[in-house]
């Protein structure tokens, strides 16, 4: 319901991080939040107040971690609505999908 209730044209807040085509590269993600900080609302990290986070999509397939990098942003888009911004890529396609890897690995996992 979150996500299909967002608007077709974005409104962002400066400042703002974008990351792009994360392809199931959970560890990479994870890293950039080491780095830059992550979106969360405690002092010893997280900056979710003064920053907007934006997906640009193809956030899974390819890598070996689709399940955690979708899990984790769908989490993270229920908890900030708001801040928490996913768009859509070619990869969020059924048919891509089965052809690049996320079915196979729902399938095995």
């Amino acid at each position: 319901m979150i996500v299909s209730s967002q608007p077709i044209m974005l409104k962002v807040k400066p400042p703002c991080k974008v990351f792009g085509n994360l392809h199931g590269q959970y560890i990479d993600l994870m890293r950039f939040f080491d780095v830059w900080k992550y979106p969360g609302e405690d002092a010893a990290g997280g900056d979710i107040s003064a920053n907007d986070y934006i997906f640009l999509g193809n956030y899974v397939d390819r890598g070996i971690n689709s399940l955690e990098v979708i899990c984790l942003l769908m989490a993270l888009k229920v908890k900030y609505p708001e801040q928490v911004h996913l768009l859509r890529g070619a990869h969020e396609d059924k048919l891509i999908n089965y052809e690049c890897g996320l079915a196979e690995e729902c399938k095995k996992r």
